[in-house]
């Protein structure tokens, strides 16, 4: 949705939100992506909006980035220990150019280095961090109100999910074009 209208409602209790979500995403039919909660505190997944293709779409892939950045910490380990000892043949006391226990040192330590390095990328990916697009918020989110944000396609849509947000317990509403 490139030209879309936003409204954001504000809510003082966890309750209050929990019963506005569904009757609002039901009302305006929304899609994932089209109805975010927006809180200072994290909630377990579920609580606030019920979004399980999202989540299995999230489980499914982010193990992905551990475990492809440690097997290329594995290959990087092996050529870095061993290839080092293959390429530079110094024989010390009849040991070969290629000795397991060096090697095997190197090589886990770089598996657990790029495993965990792809564990921060994921985190972030899937955190949707960096956000460096300018979204809608409103201050009173980082003292502790929730939010409910939602994007409709017409103006009259924005004002009727406004009176819908009042009417749903909302002690402030806030309606903008493209995100304010």
């Amino acid at each position: 949705m490139n030209n879309h209208y936003t409204v954001l409602g504000l809510y003082k209790k966890m309750e209050t939100t929990v019963n506005a979500t569904p009757q609002i995403r039901e009302a305006f039919n929304l899609k994932d992506g089209e109805i975010e909660v927006l809180t200072s505190a994290a909630y377990p997944d579920e609580i606030l909006i019920e979004d399980k293709t999202l989540m299995y779409q999230v489980n499914k892939r982010q193990f992905l980035f551990p475990f492809l950045l440690g097997i290329v910490g594995l290959a990087i380990g092996i050529l870095l220990a061993g290839g080092t000892g293959w390429i530079m043949n110094l024989d010390v006391g009849g040991k070969p150019p290629f000795a397991l226990p060096p090697t095997g040192i190197i090589t886990y330590e770089f598996t657990l280095l790029f495993a965990v390095i792809g564990s921060v990328i994921s985190l972030l990916i899937y955190g949707g961090l960096p956000n460096w697009t300018e979204r809608a918020y409103d201050p009173d989110i980082t003292d502790g109100s929730l939010g409910i944000l939602i994007k409709v396609n017409s103006n009259e849509e924005q004002n009727k999910a406004a009176d819908m947000m009042a009417n749903l317990g909302a002690y402030k509403v806030k309606k903008g074009k493209n995100d304010f």
